[in-house]
């Protein structure tokens, strides 16, 4: 099934991807396209967007795409239809990363209502966390969570893994502030004040790096040209300073299928999160280097690594910059203008 007539088509799919660009994505890069089919959508890559120094394999980029998968998987059930997504759907198109199509019509349960309705409330944090106590079941509920996803997040209680962590992300930081590749990749999409581009990490809107938190966050405005005053913009008020819940997402494979199964867990994680008023904050660094990655998979025996995060309570939130919908979506794909080669990683 699908809306009926062309134009309720073309409102459904401007719906359903108005929802899609919320998601979080690496630097704030947005690397996604949609193209409106007459039975649904696809989602692409936008390869231009690719970070070929931090994301040269481009799994960063799989699992932003991956959330806007979920925040999409959304947006179709509020609209009242059942979702049928084919990650992956065909090998001649590599760059063509999922295939949703309008199922039958089904109203959407409380808790999927709910879930759609928190999209535009999750933002990404930076800093420190209030010590607001978090609820007491959150580690069992967002685990489960992911699991139906096709992940694992588990959460980092023991101190010495936790400790250790907290120094890889510490060590990745430390050569992001010495290799001039990463430094400046990271700079490029910075947006400098005043800037009004739709993508990007706003200048300034990192905490100081003397905060004192043992998972820095990533100082965007190292070594760029404009002079910033660092304020308390991750310090919380009215109380005391923590470091929240510490949590890595992982997947049993490596896989590409597996980056986009990441996405929608650590998108439904989020938005559940949101929905208790809790925040998360990332911090891929030490993901992006292999050794390191390597290293937290030896000292946590998880599995694979796709995300470090934090959850807490924060005082604030930050508005993050998206692209209109008219910038992602098209019509039907034109074949000339896509690539066909296969890539050489697995599914």
């Amino acid at each position: 099934m699908k809306p009926r007539g062309a134009d309720r088509a073309d409102l459904a799919a401007c719906f359903v991807v108005r929802a899609a660009v919320l998601a979080p994505s690496v630097h704030n890069t947005q690397p996604w396209r949609f193209v409106e089919r007459a039975d649904g959508l696809e989602l692409w890559a936008d390869r231009a967007r690719l970070l070929p120094v931090a994301d040269p394999s481009g799994r960063e980029l799989f699992i932003s795409c991956g959330a806007a998968l979920f925040n999409a998987r959304l947006a179709v059930r509020r609209l009242g239809f059942t979702s049928g997504v084919r990650l992956l759907p065909d090998p001649a198109y590599p760059d063509l990363l999922a295939r949703i199509t309008w199922g039958t019509r089904t109203a959407p349960r409380p808790y999927e209502e709910l879930l759609y309705r928190t999209i535009p409330r999750r933002h990404t944090h930076r800093g420190r966390f209030l010590a607001t106590p978090l609820p007491p079941m959150l580690a069992i509920v967002l685990a489960g969570i992911a699991r139906c996803e096709g992940a694992d997040l588990h959460v980092v209680k023991d101190g010495a893994q936790r400790r250790r962590l907290a120094e890889h992300v510490q060590a990745a930081e430390a050569v992001r502030l010495r290799d001039p590749r990463i430094a400046g990749e990271l700079l490029a999409w910075t947006v400098p004040p005043g800037g009004e581009r739709p993508d990007g990490l706003a200048s300034g809107s990192d905490p100081s790096p003397a905060d004192g938190l043992r998972f820095p966050s990533r100082n965007a405005d190292a070594g760029a040209p404009w002079e910033l005053r660092h304020g308390a913009g991750g310090r919380p008020t009215g109380g005391e300073a923590a470091e929240g819940m510490v949590a890595v997402l992982t997947t049993r494979e490596d896989r590409r299928v597996d980056w986009l199964l990441a996405g929608q867990a650590l998108q439904h994680v989020l938005l559940h999160a949101t929905t208790l008023d809790v925040s998360a904050a990332f911090h891929t660094q030490p993901l992006e280097l292999p050794y390191l990655r390597a290293a937290v998979r030896r000292d946590l025996v998880y599995g694979h690594p796709q995300m470090v995060v934090r959850l807490g309570h924060a005082a604030r939130r930050l508005q993050s910059r998206r692209r209109p919908v008219a910038d992602v979506l098209s019509g039907e794909r034109e074949p000339g203008r896509l690539s066909r080669r296969p890539e050489r990683q697995g599914r």
